[in-house]
C-alpha cells in the first residue's frame, strides 16, 4: 500500500505551496455592478485587485436578466490596462437570463480541473519572473445586451 504526499515538493521534504497542502488565509469580496443600456459591445467592468499569488477557490455570479447580453467573459487584465487573459475564468457567459441566489453561474467554469490550485499567474503561464504583482480581474462584455442590469460577482481565493 502507497502512502505519499501528493505535493511533490512536500514528498521531497521541501516546502510546498500553503494552499495546497494546508489550511491558508482567505481572501474574499463580494461586489455589484448595474451594466447601462447605453454600454457597448467590449467595454470592460474593473471588479478587483488581485495580488498574483492567489489561488482561486470559488466565484459565483447572480445576474439580472440582461436582454441579448449573449456573451460576458470574466478574466484578468494588467495594472496598466493590457489584457492578460481577458476569458480565464469564464468564457462567454450568457447573461441574457436571470441568475437568482441559488442558480449562480460557476465563475470558474473556464478553469481546467488540472489547473484547480494554481495561483494566478501560474494560470496565465507566466513566470515568477515575469508575473505582474497584481492583475484586474474583470468582466469584458462582448455581446453586453440592449437593457439594463445588475451583476454581482462573489470571489474566495486563498493567499498561495
Amino acid at each position: 500500500m502507497a502512502s505519499k504526499w501528493i505535493n511533490t515538493a512536500v514528498e521531497a521534504g521541501k516546502l510546498g505551496n500553503p494552499a495546497n497542502v494546508m489550511p491558508g488565509k482567505l481572501f474574499g469580496f463580494a461586489c455589484t455592478f448595474e451594466v447601462a443600456a447605453a454600454d457597448s459591445d467590449g467595454d470592460i467592468y474593473k471588479v478587483a485587485q488581485l495580488p498574483a499569488n492567489l489561488v482561486p477557490l470559488k466565484m459565483e455570479i447572480n445576474n439580472d436578466a440582461i436582454t441579448a447580453g449573449t456573451s460576458y467573459d470574466l478574466g484578468l487584465y494588467k495594472e496598466n490596462g493590457v489584457v492578460a487573459d481577458k476569458d480565464l475564468f469564464v468564457a462567454a457567459a450568457d447573461l441574457s437570463s436571470a441568475h437568482a441566489a441559488g442558480s449562480e453561474l460557476n465563475g470558474l467554469s473556464a478553469v481546467a480541473i488540472d489547473k484547480i490550485g494554481k495561483k494566478l499567474w501560474e494560470l496565465l503561464g507566466v513566470t515568477v519572473n515575469t508575473k505582474e504583482e497584481n492583475y484586474i480581474l474583470a468582466f469584458t462584455a462582448n455581446t453586453v445586451g440592449t437593457a439594463a442590469g445588475t451583476i454581482s460577482l462573489r470571489g474566495l481565493f486563498i493567499q498561495g
